[in-house]
Protein backbone atom coordinates (compact mmCIF):
# COMPACT_ATOMS: atom_id res chain seq x y z
CA UNK A 1 0.00 0.00 0.00
CA UNK A 2 1.16 3.23 -0.80
CA UNK A 3 1.98 5.74 2.25
CA UNK A 4 -0.08 8.82 2.39
CA UNK A 5 1.35 12.39 0.96
CA UNK A 6 0.83 15.59 2.92
CA UNK A 7 0.44 18.83 2.29
CA UNK A 8 1.62 21.63 3.45
CA UNK A 9 1.30 25.51 2.56
CA UNK A 10 3.72 27.48 -0.04
CA UNK A 11 4.76 30.24 2.67
CA UNK A 12 5.05 27.52 5.57
CA UNK A 13 7.55 25.31 3.52
CA UNK A 14 9.23 28.88 2.87
CA UNK A 15 9.73 30.10 6.29
CA UNK A 16 10.42 26.40 7.20
CA UNK A 17 12.90 25.93 4.30
CA UNK A 18 15.60 29.08 5.51
CA UNK A 19 14.88 28.17 9.46
CA UNK A 20 15.95 25.09 9.04
CA UNK A 21 18.63 22.81 7.45
CA UNK A 22 17.48 21.22 4.24
CA UNK A 23 18.69 17.94 5.04
CA UNK A 24 16.81 17.82 8.70
CA UNK A 25 13.61 19.25 7.39
CA UNK A 26 13.15 16.81 4.32
CA UNK A 27 13.79 13.67 7.03
CA UNK A 28 11.22 15.31 9.07
CA UNK A 29 8.84 15.72 5.94
CA UNK A 30 9.84 11.98 4.90
CA UNK A 31 11.65 12.67 1.38
CA UNK A 32 15.03 13.15 0.24
CA UNK A 33 16.86 16.41 0.24
CA UNK A 34 17.55 16.67 -3.62
CA UNK A 35 13.59 15.93 -3.54
CA UNK A 36 12.70 18.54 -1.33
CA UNK A 37 15.12 20.95 -3.34
CA UNK A 38 13.02 19.91 -6.61
CA UNK A 39 9.88 20.58 -5.13
CA UNK A 40 10.45 24.20 -3.97
CA UNK A 41 12.20 24.87 -7.14
CA UNK A 42 8.86 23.92 -8.69
CA UNK A 43 7.21 26.47 -6.48
CA UNK A 44 9.72 29.14 -7.35
CA UNK A 45 11.14 28.92 -3.69
CA UNK A 46 14.22 30.78 -3.56
CA UNK A 47 16.87 28.38 -1.27
CA UNK A 48 19.36 29.32 1.27
CA UNK A 49 22.83 30.42 -0.67
CA UNK A 50 25.59 27.87 0.58
CA UNK A 51 27.38 28.93 4.15
CA UNK A 52 23.93 30.52 5.49
CA UNK A 53 24.02 28.09 8.33
CA UNK A 54 27.51 29.01 9.26
CA UNK A 55 26.79 32.46 8.75
CA UNK A 56 23.31 32.52 11.23
CA UNK A 57 24.95 30.34 13.61
CA UNK A 58 27.95 32.75 13.82
CA UNK A 59 25.59 35.68 14.54
CA UNK A 60 25.80 37.64 11.43
CA UNK A 61 22.45 39.19 10.57
CA UNK A 62 21.18 37.36 7.30
CA UNK A 63 18.13 38.59 5.20
CA UNK A 64 16.35 36.01 3.43
CA UNK A 65 15.51 35.86 -0.22
CA UNK A 66 12.02 37.33 -0.23
CA UNK A 67 9.41 34.93 -1.50
CA UNK A 68 7.99 35.85 -4.64
CA UNK A 69 4.60 36.47 -5.02
CA UNK A 70 2.34 33.52 -6.22
CA UNK A 71 -0.56 33.41 -8.92
CA UNK A 72 -2.74 32.02 -6.22
CA UNK A 73 -2.48 30.51 -2.97
CA UNK A 74 -0.75 27.05 -3.04
CA UNK A 75 -0.95 24.18 -1.24
CA UNK A 76 2.01 21.72 -2.17
CA UNK A 77 1.54 18.26 -1.64
CA UNK A 78 5.04 16.46 -0.61
CA UNK A 79 4.68 12.70 -1.94
CA UNK A 80 5.86 9.79 -0.40
CA UNK A 81 8.93 8.77 -2.63
CA UNK A 82 10.05 5.27 -2.64
CA UNK A 83 13.82 6.75 -1.26
CA UNK A 84 11.82 7.64 2.40
CA UNK A 85 11.78 3.93 2.93
CA UNK A 86 13.36 3.71 6.72
CA UNK A 87 16.33 2.57 6.28
CA UNK A 88 17.43 5.35 3.49
CA UNK A 89 15.98 8.02 6.29
CA UNK A 90 18.07 6.29 8.81
CA UNK A 91 21.28 6.64 6.30
CA UNK A 92 20.97 9.99 5.67
CA UNK A 93 20.62 10.88 9.62
CA UNK A 94 23.40 8.69 10.72
CA UNK A 95 25.82 9.03 7.85
CA UNK A 96 25.42 11.39 5.16
CA UNK A 97 23.87 14.27 6.40
CA UNK A 98 26.46 15.46 8.97
CA UNK A 99 29.12 15.06 5.52
CA UNK A 100 26.53 17.03 3.67
CA UNK A 101 26.00 19.63 5.74
CA UNK A 102 29.80 20.26 6.56
CA UNK A 103 30.58 21.51 2.82
CA UNK A 104 28.65 24.26 3.53
CA UNK A 105 31.45 25.87 6.68
CA UNK A 106 33.95 28.01 5.12
CA UNK A 107 36.86 25.97 6.58
CA UNK A 108 35.54 23.06 4.33
CA UNK A 109 36.17 25.47 1.15
CA UNK A 110 38.03 23.50 -1.28
CA UNK A 111 39.86 25.89 -3.27
CA UNK A 112 42.79 24.97 -6.42
CA UNK A 113 46.33 25.71 -5.95
CA UNK A 114 48.42 27.65 -8.80
CA UNK A 115 51.61 25.45 -7.94
CA UNK A 116 53.56 24.39 -10.77
CA UNK A 117 53.65 20.61 -9.29
CA UNK A 118 50.86 18.72 -7.47
CA UNK A 119 51.00 17.84 -4.27
CA UNK A 120 48.82 14.88 -4.03
CA UNK A 121 50.63 11.60 -4.93
CA UNK A 122 47.65 10.65 -7.45
CA UNK A 123 47.81 13.52 -9.02
CA UNK A 124 51.46 13.61 -9.67
CA UNK A 125 50.78 9.95 -11.47
CA UNK A 126 48.04 11.18 -13.83
CA UNK A 127 50.31 14.33 -14.99
CA UNK A 128 53.35 12.46 -15.28
CA UNK A 129 50.98 9.59 -17.39
CA UNK A 130 49.15 12.78 -19.56
CA UNK A 131 52.12 14.47 -20.23
CA UNK A 132 53.54 11.14 -21.63
CA UNK A 133 50.41 10.57 -23.36
CA UNK A 134 49.99 11.26 -27.41
CA UNK A 135 47.05 12.98 -28.41
CA UNK A 136 43.97 10.57 -29.98
CA UNK A 137 41.99 11.54 -33.16
CA UNK A 138 40.40 13.67 -31.25
CA UNK A 139 43.44 15.86 -30.21
CA UNK A 140 43.13 14.49 -26.80
CA UNK A 141 45.18 12.55 -24.08
CA UNK A 142 43.82 10.29 -22.09
CA UNK A 143 44.29 8.48 -18.25
CA UNK A 144 42.45 5.53 -17.67
CA UNK A 145 44.25 4.30 -14.81
CA UNK A 146 43.55 2.34 -11.81
CA UNK A 147 43.16 5.38 -9.61
CA UNK A 148 39.26 6.46 -9.88
CA UNK A 149 39.97 9.91 -11.64
CA UNK A 150 39.70 9.12 -15.47
CA UNK A 151 40.76 12.27 -17.24
CA UNK A 152 40.57 13.45 -21.19
CA UNK A 153 41.69 16.53 -21.99
CA UNK A 154 43.41 18.44 -24.30
CA UNK A 155 47.39 18.78 -23.70
CA UNK A 156 46.83 22.33 -23.11
CA UNK A 157 44.26 22.07 -20.54
CA UNK A 158 46.53 18.82 -18.73
CA UNK A 159 47.79 21.32 -16.13
CA UNK A 160 44.37 22.56 -15.02
CA UNK A 161 42.82 19.01 -15.21
CA UNK A 162 45.69 18.05 -12.73
CA UNK A 163 45.17 20.95 -10.19
CA UNK A 164 41.21 20.11 -10.16
CA UNK A 165 42.55 15.73 -9.76
CA UNK A 166 45.02 17.47 -6.89
CA UNK A 167 42.59 19.46 -5.25
CA UNK A 168 39.86 17.09 -5.19
CA UNK A 169 42.18 13.87 -3.90
CA UNK A 170 43.68 15.95 -1.20
CA UNK A 171 40.04 16.79 -0.09
CA UNK A 172 39.30 13.26 0.50
CA UNK A 173 42.49 12.79 2.17
CA UNK A 174 41.65 15.95 4.34
CA UNK A 175 37.85 14.47 5.26
CA UNK A 176 39.60 10.87 6.08
CA UNK A 177 38.10 9.26 2.74
CA UNK A 178 39.87 5.96 1.21
CA UNK A 179 40.91 6.58 -2.09
CA UNK A 180 41.51 3.20 -3.28
CA UNK A 181 43.37 1.73 -6.45
CA UNK A 182 42.36 -0.87 -8.83
CA UNK A 183 45.34 -2.47 -8.12
CA UNK A 184 44.71 -2.42 -4.39
CA UNK A 185 43.76 -6.42 -2.97
CA UNK A 186 40.53 -5.09 -0.77
CA UNK A 187 38.27 -4.59 -3.42
CA UNK A 188 37.41 -2.31 -6.66
CA UNK A 189 38.87 1.21 -6.73
CA UNK A 190 36.84 4.26 -5.93
CA UNK A 191 36.48 7.26 -3.30
CA UNK A 192 35.43 5.23 -0.79
CA UNK A 193 32.62 6.85 1.43
CA UNK A 194 30.69 4.59 3.66
CA UNK A 195 31.85 1.38 2.06
CA UNK A 196 30.46 2.20 -1.55
CA UNK A 197 33.14 3.06 -4.35
CA UNK A 198 32.60 6.25 -6.37
CA UNK A 199 34.40 7.89 -9.07
CA UNK A 200 35.50 10.63 -10.75
CA UNK A 201 36.25 11.79 -15.00
CA UNK A 202 37.31 15.26 -16.00
CA UNK A 203 37.28 15.82 -19.35
CA UNK A 204 36.98 19.07 -21.73
CA UNK A 205 35.17 18.15 -24.95
CA UNK A 206 35.94 18.86 -28.08
CA UNK A 207 34.05 20.75 -30.74
CA UNK A 208 33.98 19.52 -34.39
CA UNK A 209 34.47 21.79 -36.85
CA UNK A 210 34.94 21.40 -40.86
CA UNK A 211 38.44 21.05 -42.26
CA UNK A 212 40.10 23.53 -44.57
CA UNK A 213 42.81 21.98 -46.69
CA UNK A 214 45.90 23.50 -46.54
CA UNK A 215 47.89 23.92 -49.75
CA UNK A 216 50.20 21.02 -49.27
CA UNK A 217 46.88 18.96 -49.03
CA UNK A 218 45.96 20.43 -51.98
CA UNK A 219 48.95 19.69 -53.64
CA UNK A 220 48.74 15.89 -52.36
CA UNK A 221 45.16 15.82 -53.56
CA UNK A 222 45.93 16.74 -56.86
CA UNK A 223 49.47 14.57 -56.83
CA UNK A 224 47.49 11.53 -55.97
CA UNK A 225 43.79 11.87 -57.49
CA UNK A 226 42.35 11.79 -54.19
CA UNK A 227 41.82 13.63 -50.73
CA UNK A 228 43.79 12.37 -47.79
CA UNK A 229 42.66 15.62 -45.78
CA UNK A 230 40.23 14.74 -42.79
CA UNK A 231 36.84 15.95 -43.70
CA UNK A 232 36.53 17.65 -39.46
CA UNK A 233 39.22 19.75 -37.28
CA UNK A 234 38.60 18.87 -33.48
CA UNK A 235 39.37 21.61 -31.39
CA UNK A 236 38.81 22.08 -27.35
CA UNK A 237 35.72 23.58 -26.29
CA UNK A 238 37.12 25.58 -23.54
CA UNK A 239 34.39 23.94 -21.33
CA UNK A 240 35.86 21.54 -18.46
CA UNK A 241 33.48 19.17 -16.93
CA UNK A 242 33.72 17.19 -13.53
CA UNK A 243 31.45 14.25 -13.92
CA UNK A 244 30.81 11.65 -11.27
CA UNK A 245 30.86 8.17 -13.21
CA UNK A 246 29.40 6.21 -10.92
CA UNK A 247 26.20 8.16 -10.62
CA UNK A 248 25.38 8.87 -13.87
CA UNK A 249 21.95 6.62 -13.50
CA UNK A 250 21.21 7.23 -9.91
CA UNK A 251 17.30 9.09 -9.91
CA UNK A 252 17.90 12.34 -8.13
CA UNK A 253 21.55 12.47 -7.75
CA UNK A 254 23.43 15.44 -9.57
CA UNK A 255 26.30 14.00 -11.57
CA UNK A 256 27.63 16.46 -13.69
CA UNK A 257 29.76 19.71 -13.35
CA UNK A 258 31.04 22.34 -15.75
CA UNK A 259 32.16 25.79 -17.00
CA UNK A 260 29.29 28.14 -16.75
CA UNK A 261 29.59 31.67 -18.02
CA UNK A 262 30.38 33.28 -14.82
CA UNK A 263 31.53 30.42 -13.00
CA UNK A 264 34.24 27.94 -13.19
CA UNK A 265 33.91 24.52 -12.50
CA UNK A 266 36.85 25.17 -9.99
CA UNK A 267 34.39 27.29 -7.79
CA UNK A 268 31.89 23.65 -7.56
CA UNK A 269 34.27 21.41 -5.80
CA UNK A 270 32.41 21.42 -3.03
CA UNK A 271 29.09 20.98 -4.12
CA UNK A 272 31.02 17.58 -5.84
CA UNK A 273 32.00 16.59 -2.78
CA UNK A 274 27.81 16.53 -2.07
CA UNK A 275 27.66 15.16 -4.94
CA UNK A 276 29.96 12.06 -3.62
CA UNK A 277 28.06 11.87 -0.76
CA UNK A 278 24.72 11.69 -2.23
CA UNK A 279 25.87 9.35 -4.75
CA UNK A 280 27.43 7.20 -2.08
CA UNK A 281 23.91 7.60 -0.11
CA UNK A 282 21.88 5.97 -3.23
CA UNK A 283 24.29 3.36 -3.51
CA UNK A 284 24.01 2.28 -0.20
CA UNK A 285 19.99 2.51 -0.45
CA UNK A 286 20.36 0.47 -3.67
CA UNK A 287 22.06 -1.51 -2.40
CA UNK A 288 20.06 -2.47 0.28
CA UNK A 289 17.03 -2.41 -1.49
CA UNK A 290 18.37 -5.11 -3.92
CA UNK A 291 19.71 -7.03 -1.05
CA UNK A 292 16.00 -6.73 0.03
CA UNK A 293 14.47 -7.66 -3.05
CA UNK A 294 16.74 -10.86 -3.51
CA UNK A 295 15.69 -12.03 0.03
CA UNK A 296 12.38 -11.61 -0.57
CA UNK A 297 12.48 -13.10 -4.02
CA UNK A 298 14.30 -16.03 -2.73
CA UNK A 299 11.39 -16.75 0.31
CA UNK A 300 9.24 -16.39 -2.95
CA UNK A 301 11.03 -18.54 -4.89
CA UNK A 302 10.88 -21.06 -1.94
CA UNK A 303 7.18 -21.10 -1.43
CA UNK A 304 6.65 -21.46 -5.10
CA UNK A 305 9.43 -24.59 -5.22
CA UNK A 306 7.23 -26.50 -2.00
CA UNK A 307 4.13 -25.17 -4.09
CA UNK A 308 5.58 -27.35 -7.10
CA UNK A 309 6.48 -30.12 -5.05
CA UNK A 310 3.16 -30.49 -3.30
CA UNK A 311 1.62 -30.18 -7.00
CA UNK A 312 4.15 -32.80 -7.99
CA UNK A 313 2.91 -34.98 -5.44
CA UNK A 314 -0.72 -34.91 -5.68
CA UNK A 315 -0.59 -34.79 -9.31
CA UNK A 316 1.77 -38.37 -8.82
CA UNK A 317 -0.80 -39.53 -6.23
CA UNK A 318 -3.97 -38.67 -8.33
CA UNK A 319 -2.56 -40.48 -11.59
CA UNK A 320 -2.10 -43.59 -9.78
CA UNK A 321 -5.24 -43.36 -7.73
CA UNK A 322 -6.59 -42.87 -11.48
CA UNK A 323 -4.42 -45.92 -12.70
CA UNK A 324 -5.77 -47.95 -9.72
CA UNK A 325 -9.45 -47.32 -10.13
CA UNK A 326 -8.97 -48.00 -13.80
CA UNK A 327 -7.41 -51.50 -12.95
CA UNK A 328 -10.22 -52.70 -10.12
CA UNK A 329 -12.57 -51.66 -12.71
CA UNK A 330 -11.20 -53.42 -15.38
CA UNK A 331 -10.38 -56.60 -13.09
CA UNK A 332 -14.31 -55.93 -11.49
CA UNK A 333 -15.01 -56.32 -15.80
CA UNK A 334 -12.70 -59.72 -16.51
CA UNK A 335 -14.57 -61.15 -13.50
CA UNK A 336 -17.86 -60.65 -14.22
CA UNK A 337 -16.60 -62.05 -17.46
CA UNK A 338 -14.67 -65.16 -15.89
CA UNK A 339 -18.07 -66.04 -14.21
CA UNK A 340 -20.21 -65.93 -17.47
CA UNK A 341 -17.49 -68.05 -19.06
CA UNK A 342 -17.71 -70.83 -16.36
CA UNK A 343 -21.66 -70.38 -16.18
CA UNK A 344 -21.70 -70.90 -20.35
CA UNK A 345 -19.15 -74.18 -19.85
CA UNK A 346 -21.11 -76.03 -17.32
CA UNK A 347 -21.89 -79.43 -18.24
CA UNK A 348 -25.12 -81.53 -17.65
CA UNK A 349 -23.95 -82.07 -13.99
CA UNK A 350 -22.96 -78.21 -13.17
CA UNK A 351 -19.36 -78.89 -13.14
CA UNK A 352 -16.30 -77.60 -15.42
CA UNK A 353 -14.45 -79.67 -17.61
CA UNK A 354 -10.64 -79.85 -16.49
CA UNK A 355 -9.53 -77.64 -19.74
CA UNK A 356 -12.51 -75.25 -18.69
CA UNK A 357 -11.44 -75.06 -14.65
CA UNK A 358 -7.69 -74.62 -16.28
CA UNK A 359 -8.45 -71.69 -18.30
CA UNK A 360 -10.75 -70.07 -15.51
CA UNK A 361 -8.71 -70.35 -12.91
CA UNK A 362 -5.28 -69.01 -15.24
CA UNK A 363 -8.21 -66.13 -16.14
CA UNK A 364 -8.55 -65.39 -12.55
CA UNK A 365 -5.12 -65.11 -11.73
CA UNK A 366 -4.84 -62.86 -14.56
CA UNK A 367 -7.90 -60.70 -12.87
CA UNK A 368 -6.01 -60.86 -9.49
CA UNK A 369 -3.02 -59.34 -11.06
CA UNK A 370 -4.42 -56.62 -12.54
CA UNK A 371 -6.74 -55.62 -9.23
CA UNK A 372 -4.50 -53.63 -7.08
CA UNK A 373 -6.70 -54.43 -4.14
CA UNK A 374 -5.97 -58.18 -4.25
CA UNK A 375 -2.11 -59.00 -3.50
CA UNK A 376 -0.71 -61.68 -6.21
CA UNK A 377 2.41 -63.03 -6.81
CA UNK A 378 4.27 -62.20 -9.80
CA UNK A 379 3.94 -63.30 -13.19
CA UNK A 380 5.58 -63.75 -16.23
CA UNK A 381 3.14 -60.60 -17.56
CA UNK A 382 5.32 -58.72 -14.86
CA UNK A 383 8.39 -58.89 -16.47
CA UNK A 384 9.84 -56.11 -18.62
CA UNK A 385 11.16 -56.62 -22.54
CA UNK A 386 14.95 -56.25 -21.21
CA UNK A 387 14.76 -58.69 -18.50
CA UNK A 388 13.91 -61.57 -21.22
CA UNK A 389 16.17 -60.24 -23.90
CA UNK A 390 19.24 -63.04 -24.96
CA UNK A 391 22.16 -61.79 -23.48
CA UNK A 392 26.01 -62.96 -24.57
CA UNK A 393 28.20 -64.51 -22.68
CA UNK A 394 30.24 -61.37 -21.80
CA UNK A 395 27.91 -60.12 -19.79
CA UNK A 396 27.79 -62.62 -17.58
CA UNK A 397 30.27 -61.95 -14.28
CA UNK A 398 32.76 -64.16 -13.02
CA UNK A 399 32.65 -65.90 -9.56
Amino acid sequence: MKPPSRTISRNELYARVWAEPLTKLAESFGISDVGLRKICQRHDIPLPPQGYRQRAQSGRVQNPTPLPRASEPETIELPASPVTSQFATDLMREVYGALIEAEDRPDQRITVSGAAEPKHPIARRISKALKACAPDKYGAVVYDGPEPFKVRVPPASVTRAVRLVDALALACDARALEIRTGDASRGQSGIIIAREAERLAIEEASRKQLHWSTEAEKARTRRLGYSTAPIYDFVPSGVMTVQISTAVYRDGVRSVWKDGKTKPVEDCLNDIMVGLFRSSHASAVDRLKGELRQRRADEENARRSALRAERAAARQQLETLEAQAAAWSRAQGLRAFIAARAAAHLNTQGELDAAAAAWIEQAQRHADRIDPLTPTPVSALDYDEADLRPISPWQIRDD
